[in-house]
């Protein structure tokens, strides 16, 4: 059942087995299991149906810097299907190291290993459209050549992991049907969580409150609640209920709001392959599912331990758009269409077109990006309807545009973790919203380790080309080092302000997602997270959801009488 919370009277109270605040992926999949299961769900959503710029802007930051953070609008969207309505379809789970005991990363420690998650990476698949749940390209037999290039060998450093591509998936258009059609689930939409309520002992979470923006004010009172609201909006909420709570609900270890981490990403070096460039596998690959896979760069859990490094990965790219120096046709097309004002909101995010075009300050580029389409005309009109159709008509789109290059030469683009810091935070300011919810200054942080990072690992990626004779690297500044401080910015993959642990002292939420010291308050977002790994965050906050719904049915199960 869909509501929409304008419509109802002020000083409603909504009553439910289980609230989940957040209808985007984890809140709609924890939603739908819950509900299958037999419990009544309110699922309460800050945006609407349609986007509103208006209630979007309630999730802006008072503050941030522009140089290491994106604007909140960029990063989140605060509509049914959250994130998702922009988010680009990568699907790639975090990896056995990322659960390792690791003394060179401090605050590292899961309380949970990657054995008990991979139980849950089927269904995460299934939820994404992605397929098989196998990550390697050794065990994918559809698929004949295992090597990125001919004579590059999988040894220290592997070129046969794979991440996978979701539609990609809109969970709201996509699970719509199947909210409006469940009996079990109330959709509340236009309804902003501002504060949550406890008992006077501050152990039980007594009721929600929201707010609509034309100024209603709606309670929803349930046995047990969840946060599913991004991991920043989520924090947020956390602390600004602090009237019973100094520092916010959580904050009992004095780390609410501490520890956010993202990745690092970018472009600091060229691949120059000597093998024959027709037998380089530069962009997907396609398995027996016609599933849209991509090779990685990576290293061996035991490699990075003996080196003491964080977890990376480098794919192969396409040079920027912006850029008309390439003097590829197909690229300068893809360009126009990104800066054509009626196209470039329709075609992409905002934030994968800033990524894809590059910094173009020159408006004199656009007539060279011309000539390069006249120059290069042929094949650029034998590239767009195909390329038009997988990418904008087909179901399973394109999920990128790659490019043959006759001089086997590719950009490397690399994404890493990014180490865990106490110093690295968000916190609430003065400045209110219209609601008069308290706005969040974030302070992303990097420090030293994770620049060093990802200098090593393009070390060990070129030594590993020149061992086999298969090629090198080729760095496109003399200074490698400052062009990651330069791109070292996020915000996109939100992690670690809520974050997991087995002790009070040391996190915010205990191993089943549940806030410390509160009965009833858990967290469902990659704010639980304890590192950021090389894997965006889509993927596996599907996986904890799906979790958090396993340990709802069997908690709740010893003890059905609380509800009927």
């Amino acid at each position: 059942m869909l509501i929409d919370a304008e419509t109802l009277q002020n000083e409603t109270v909504f009553s439910s087995d289980i609230a989940v605040v957040g209808a985007g992926p984890a809140g709609i999949v924890l939603s739908l299991e819950l509900a299958k299961s037999g419990y009544d769900v309110a699922l309460i959503e800050s945006g609407r149906l349609q986007f509103s710029e208006t209630i979007q802007n309630l999730g802006e930051a008072s503050y941030f810097d522009p140089q290491f953070h994106a604007p909140m609008s960029e990063c989140t969207r605060r509509q049914v299907g959250g994130t998702s309505n922009i988010w680009g379809g990568r699907c790639v789970p975090y990896d056995p190291i990322d659960f390792d005991q690791r003394e060179y990363i401090p605050h590292s420690s899961w309380p949970v290993t990657y054995e008990e998650l991979t139980t849950y990476f089927q269904k995460a698949c299934d939820y994404f459209f992605c397929g098989k749940s196998e990550f390697d390209i050794n065990n994918i037999s559809s698929i004949e050549q295992k090597s990125i290039v001919p004579g590059l060998p999988d040894e220290h450093v592997l070129t046969s992991t794979l991440e996978r591509w979701s539609l990609p998936t809109n969970f709201g258009k996509e699970y719509l049907s199947e909210l409006m059609g469940s009996e079990r689930i109330k959709l509340i939409y236009g309804l902003t969580c501002t504060e949550i309520e406890t008992n006077d002992q501050g152990t039980q979470v007594e009721l929600f409150q929201g707010k609509t923006l034309n100024g209603k004010t709606i309670s929803i009172k349930c046995q047990k609640y969840v946060l599913a609201g991004g991991a920043l909006n989520t924090t947020r909420l956390l602390l600004a209920s602090d009237r019973k709570h100094p520092g916010g609900i959580g904050n009992h270890s004095g780390l609410l709001g501490r520890f956010y981490m993202g990745h690092l990403s970018g472009d600091i070096a060229v691949v120059n392959f000597t093998t024959p460039p027709k037998d380089t596998v530069f962009g997907f690959d396609r398995d027996q599912d016609k599933i849209y896979l991509r090779r990685r760069f990576s290293f061996t859990r035991e490699f990075l331990h003996e080196k003491e490094m964080l977890n990376i990965v480098g794919w192969l790219g396409s040079p920027k758009f912006g850029d008309p120096s390439h003097q590829n046709g197909i690229l300068s097309s893809a360009y126009v269409a990104l800066n054509f004002p009626i196209l470039k909101n329709y075609l992409t995010s905002t934030a994968i077109r800033n990524a894809a075009i590059g910094k173009t300050e020159d408006q004199g580029m656009y007539w060279s990006h011309v000539m390069n389409i006249v120059k290069d005309l042929h094949s650029t009109l034998t590239f767009i309807p195909s390329f038009a159709y997988g990418r904008f008509i087909a179901r399973r789109k394109i999920p990128a545009l790659f490019v043959y290059s006759a001089a086997n030469q590719y950009p490397l683009h690399y994404h890493s973790e990014q180490v865990p810091n106490q110093n690295s935070t968000v916190r609430l300011s003065d400045e209110c919203d219209e609601l008069g919810m308290r706005r969040l200054d974030i302070n992303l942080r990097y420090v030293e380790q994770d620049i060093d990072n990802v200098l090593k690992a393009h070390q060990y990626w070129d030594q590993h080309l020149r061992k086999h004779d298969c090629g090198y690297l080729e760095y496109l500044s003399a200074d490698p080092e400052a062009s990651v401080w330069e791109q070292a910015r996020d915000g996109f993959h939100q992690v670690g302000t809520t974050r997991m642990s087995e002790h009070p002292a040391d996190g915010v939420v205990d191993v089943n997602c549940k806030i410390h010291g509160i009965d009833n308050l858990f967290v469902a977002s990659s704010s639980i997270f304890v590192t950021s790994g090389q894997a965006n965050t889509t993927f596996m906050i599907v996986v904890f959801a799906l979790r958090l719904a396993e340990h709802f049915k069997k908690v709740l199960a010893k003890d059905t009488c609380m509800f009927y």
